[in-house]
């Protein structure tokens, strides 16, 4: 009995041994650096990594460091792991050029990957984690760090020091302790498309300047962001937008590039500030994705008076936007009811935004309220056709004279046109209904429309 159960223990542990092993990952111990020399030999030979012309491929999982002294190649991790002890650099490129890193692990070096005046370099599609800085990069320009995973890195995921001219893009960036994206003494960099989120602080510039930061998504980070000596850029204009804020407060009520036009456009009213000198002037209302397809959208529709006097003008001005991938040529047209009033022909390309004006002329048209509508044809390709129609704002086509829109000419129109009298657009005594003949400001001619006709009502 005992003989028996010794060896269903051993046949247990056996079992446990196999199951232990096939969940290992396999590391290649190197006894020390791999060096990718400027001759283009691999040093050890025996190193898993197979060469083929300026293409360096991994074979399998590397314990320990790779240093690259060859310009002008790829290092393709194959989907292999690259671990070190805490103490190395994981991927050495100081002084290289136009050098590709991509497709593998980084994990549980000092820096995982470190560039020193290094110029044309390109990370890509690589996970970095666990070490204490993720990318290191100091007095380098003109470099790619696009679609990384950079997570859980005891200091920063990506220190950017004395550089300038380079585009951290599409990356996922989270759970760093301290921070996502620090920049000292830099300018010019972009940083654009990252999820930044759960960081200690998303992202911090020190004595930088002009760095362009936008469409970045900053969700739950300790502090969102921070400066001190810097001024940066922290938008990308309207339409295009700045970044999310997972605690930004304001409201999305208005569009346009002051955000004074009605309607919503994805855009908050006010700025998120960072301090004095930094702002997003435009803070996205939803978390930021990348421009996809066709997709043209009316976000605004304006009419200059909400009366207006029959056979006279009314100014309509719709924003139209362009938030696709591609540019777009297509029509607006404008409705009172369901009466066509004019179409116009607008070619946008991709982010860009235009107002578009059009005069309604009432003529033909019956005394009564109109409720006016704008819409952009449907492009080619374009599946989200529900922004192409916005409904904004009722007109009511009434006698000449009438300003207060109760279809009746009498002294209550008077008094509002003499309160208006003499002001012209964006002064503070300003009524566009009192300007009767829309010719831009209200004076005499206003006057002796509504003394002819004064006393007359409809119906």
């Amino acid at each position: 009995m005992l003989k028996r159960t010794v060896s269903q223990a051993m046949i247990m542990l056996l079992f446990l041994t196999i199951l232990t092993c096939a969940f290992t990952i396999h590391l290649v111990k190197a006894s020390g650096p791999i060096y990718v020399r400027a001759d283009g030999s691999i040093d050890p030979p025996t190193a898993p990594i197979h060469q083929n012309g300026d293409s360096y491929t991994l074979t399998d999982n590397i314990d320990g460091s790779i240093v690259i002294e060859k310009d002008s190649i790829i290092v393709d991790g194959a989907g292999h792991t690259l671990q070190g002890t805490g103490s190395e650099t994981g991927i050495d490129l100081s002084l290289r050029t136009n050098v590709t890193i991509q497709n593998m692990e980084i994990k549980t070096f000092d820096y995982a990957v470190y560039l020193s005046s290094s110029h044309h370099v390109t990370i890509l599609g690589t996970n970095i984690a666990d070490s204490s800085d993720g990318i290191w990069v100091s007095n380098s320009s003109s470099n790619n760090i696009f679609g990384n995973n950079i997570t859980t890195n005891v200091f920063e995921g990506i220190y950017i020091l004395d550089s300038s001219n380079n585009d951290i893009s599409g990356n996922n960036i989270t759970a760093n302790t301290f921070d996502g994206i620090y920049l000292y003494s830099s300018s010019n960099n972009t940083i654009s498309g990252n999820n930044i989120a759960n960081n200690g602080w998303g992202v911090t510039s020190y004595y930088s300047s002009d760095n362009r930061i936008f469409h970045n998504n900053f969700i739950s980070n300790f502090e969102q962001a921070d400066s001190e000596s810097s001024i940066d850029v922290w938008d990308n204009a309207y339409p295009s937008g700045g970044n999310y804020w997972s605690d930004y407060a304001g409201v999305d009520k208005k569009c346009g590039p002051s955000q004074d036009h009605p309607g919503s456009d994805g855009i908050g009213d006010t700025p998120y500030t960072i301090d004095s000198n930094n702002k997003d002037n435009y803070p996205l209302m939803n978390p930021w994705t990348p421009p996809s397809g066709h997709n043209v959208a009316v976000i605004s529709v304006v009419p200059s008076k909400t009366v207006v006097g029959q056979g006279c003008s009314c100014s309509i001005t719709v924003y139209g936007v362009n938030r696709g991938e591609y540019s777009e040529n297509f029509n607006v047209t404008v409705y009172a009811n369901t009466t066509s009033i004019a179409s116009q022909n607008v070619t946008l390309s991709s982010g860009d935004s235009a107002d578009i004006t059009f005069t309604w002329n009432t003529s033909g048209f019956v005394k009564g309220n109109y409720t006016i509508r704008a819409i952009a044809d449907t492009v080619l390709g374009e599946i989200d056709t529900e922004d192409n129609t916005l409904i904004n704002g009722i007109v009511t086509v009434t006698i000449s004279g009438d300003v207060d829109g109760n279809f009746k000419v009498q002294l209550a129109d008077l008094v509002i046109l003499a309160k208006a009298y003499g002001s012209r657009p964006g002064e503070l005594k300003w009524n566009p209904n009192a300007d009767i003949d829309d010719n831009g400001v209200v004076g005499l001619s206003d006057l002796v429309i509504l003394t002819n006709h004064y006393g007359q009502q409809f119906p």
